[in-house]
């Protein structure tokens, strides 16, 4: 009698398709492919609260888009202007990295504001659900900018509490315009 085959699925896949999972995992977040960061200002609540943790991705960083989330180095220059804002000496501590919202790329015109405080891009207004409080409520500094090539704009969702594009913009002999090579990571989602 020939032997019998058995089509069922061995009884140790379950545990090695853990190990497998487990093992892509680890590889990702020790190649930098997939990130952490926490969260250690106010400026992106509601969306990502002070202490609160996101999950972030290098993939895709040359082909982010308004609307994305993103991880930056801070460049120099505003670093410098966030410790003299908050009277801090030039060698104090400090995030290497911010998290804001990407509003504009190159090329984009970005207009403060419209009628109800509403931004503008390219001429069409910006729907913002994502902003800690309705933009009418928000004492905006008017600006009327474009991008330009290998930039970005990058605001916080909490606009009163957000040092950004706008602050940068607003400080003499300043563009606020973010270099787009200094954006590291997309983050894909945040928990508290």
């Amino acid at each position: 009698m020939p032997p019998r085959l058995s089509l069922s699925r061995p009884r140790h896949a379950g545990w090695w398709a853990g190990a497998a999972a487990a093992a892509i995992v680890a590889g990702s977040l020790a190649t930098g492919v997939v990130g952490h960061a926490t969260v250690t200002s106010p400026s992106m609540a509601p969306t990502h609260a002070t202490g609160s943790s996101v999950l972030t991705t290098r993939i895709g960083v040359g082909s982010v888009g308004p609307g994305d989330v993103v991880v930056f180095d801070v460049p120099p220059s505003w670093r410098a202007a966030e410790r003299e804002r908050a009277g801090q000496a030039a060698d104090a501590g400090g995030g290497d990295a911010m998290v804001k919202r990407l509003i504009g790329l190159p090329g984009d015109r970005i207009t403060c504001c419209a009628p109800g405080g509403l931004l503008m891009r390219n001429g069409s207004l910006l729907e913002e659900p994502y902003l800690a409080e309705p933009p009418g409520d928000l004492l905006n500094t008017t600006y009327d900018v474009t991008v330009p090539a290998g930039h970005a704009w990058v605001l916080g969702d909490n606009r009163r509490r957000s040092f950004d594009s706008r602050a940068m913009h607003a400080r003499t002999g300043a563009s606020g315009f973010l270099p787009l090579s200094a954006i590291r990571a997309r983050v894909l989602f945040g928990w508290p």
